[in-house]
């Protein structure tokens, strides 16, 4: 097979419209040349989904913009594109003004592909065992990206998941064949969970046992943490307690922060042993480079000892506020994959939430201990379900910040009066504001998909 390396502008041809993306990926990319007759080979369809165009930073990261995780100053806002100002204040009507949104097209794109591999990889007849066991892996990956893609797409685009009424909410569209004549309307939001469940369900038989030399690539380890998320996000604990275990239990490594270089960036893709699954989000912020901010309430929030205040952190040229600088990707772009440190705030949640204190207790001890400096790490204590609910809240607000993790939990915890808060941004002399529940929560769709494909639009305030 021939390959020719280029830059890659996608356009969305089988899928709700038809979307095109201004730029491209500032990268090399490896790409198959697969002849006209398509792809004929489990090869073939390998190659499809190893293409990094389409399948890494391709998460929306929409959400990362507009949580509390970060503050941008007046003059920084007003240089960036429409799409990136309008998601810092929650203003629909600016970001819709902004080139065709790469959050909605990279991964309908990306699921394009999948559907184009399981369509195909349907029709092969597959004798050999080592072909086979080639043919299983490449298929529950198509499966599992799908699903991912889906999760992000739906807790970008689709209204938040609500127990009892979930099959009264707008989800996202859902293709699952090449079918460019199926017309494909929005689904419910419990339709498009109910398809990434099975999806993630299918594709445990198919994915290879362990976490995967190229962590782009998935195993079992990574579905069972998605099943775990979604679960999550669903509010539904018991599921969410065993999938987390269940991952947990297939690969559970942690890395001690005592090991790690104070001045390096502390977590190169290829290094890092908590990575289950790789991805990074669209590259909205990499535009804002050094100006962005992180929270300064949250940086106060780490105690001296905690050795996250340092590799997450570094302080300003001019010493005024700090810049987040502790992703697992190991450059500008921020995670959006999974690692075992939210499977394990997962299980501790999920604990707190039925009331199992000494468990989640333990699941925060064990993280600490791998943060802490050493020597210095205790013990936490809680009495009640309600007040180690909070302790693993504050955990996981200090562990997975700057991942899409935020914005996604922040749509969940809205619901909960116990945890629902306004977030405010001030700009110059205007102050925006962001109250619990409110429908800014769910993205707009780009107008021009609307245009093409005639689905509704998200409701504004």
């Amino acid at each position: 097979m021939r390959y020719k390396f280029v830059c890659v502008s996608l356009a969305m041809m089988s899928l709700p419209g038809i979307m095109g993306l201004g730029g491209c990926k500032k990268f090399l990319n490896k790409v198959p040349d697969i002849n006209k007759a398509g792809p004929e080979t489990v090869a073939d369809f390998r190659s499809m989904l190893d293409d990094n165009s389409l399948f890494v930073n391709s998460t929306p990261g929409l959400g990362i913009l507009a949580t509390d995780d970060l503050n941008v100053d007046y003059t920084t806002w007003s240089r960036e594109n429409m799409v990136s100002q309008g998601a810092y204040v929650w203003d629909p009507v600016i970001y819709q003004q902004g080139f065709i949104s790469a959050s909605w097209a990279n991964p309908y794109a990306a699921i394009n592909v999948c559907n184009q591999v399981l369509d195909g990889m349907d029709k092969l007849k597959i004798v050999d065992n080592p072909t086979r066991m080639e043919f299983n892996a490449v298929y529950g990956t198509a499966l599992f990206y799908r699903a991912f893609f889906y999760y992000h797409l739906e807790e970008t685009y689709g209204q938040p998941y609500k127990p009892g009424v979930a099959t009264s909410l707008s989800g996202v569209p859902l293709r699952l064949t090449t079918d460019a004549l199926q017309k494909a309307g929005r689904s419910t939001v419990e339709g498009v969970y109910s398809q990434i469940l099975k999806d993630l369900t299918k594709c445990l038989s198919y994915l290879p046992a362990g976490v995967q030399p190229h962590h782009n690539r998935p195993g079992l380890p990574a579905a069972l943490a998605l099943l775990a998320r979604v679960y999550l996000a669903r509010q539904d604990y018991s599921n969410a307690l065993y999938w987390s275990d269940s991952c947990l239990r297939t690969y559970d490594t942690l890395l001690d922060y005592n090991t790690v270089k104070k001045n390096s960036r502390p977590f190169p893709d290829d290094t890092n042993p908590e990575i289950i699954f790789q991805c990074s989000a669209n590259d909205y912020l990499a535009y804002y480079s050094g100006s962005i901010l992180a929270d300064s309430a949250l940086y106060d929030s780490y105690d001296t000892n905690d050795l996250r205040k340092t590799l997450f952190f570094q302080k300003t040229p001019s010493g005024k506020g700090v810049i987040f600088k502790g992703n697992y990707t190991g450059g500008l772009y921020f995670f959006s994959g999974i690692a075992v440190d939210e499977v394990l705030l997962i299980r501790a949640e999920s604990n707190a939430q039925i009331g199992a204190v000494a468990e989640a207790l333990d699941d925060l001890d064990r993280l600490r201990f791998h943060r802490w400096k050493t020597g210095t790490f205790y013990p936490l204590s809680a009495p009640t379900a309600d007040s180690v609910l909070r302790l693993v809240l504050q955990e996981k607000r200090k562990e997975t910040l700057f991942r899409e993790l935020r914005w996604f939990d922040l749509r969940r915890l809205n619901q909960d009066s116990r945890f629902a808060h306004t977030l405010k941004r001030t700009l110059g002399s205007i102050e925006y504001t962001l109250p619990p529940n409110d429908l800014r929560y769910t993205f707009l769709i780009p107008a021009s998909e609307i245009e093409l494909s005639g689905i509704d639009q998200n409701p504004t305030p």
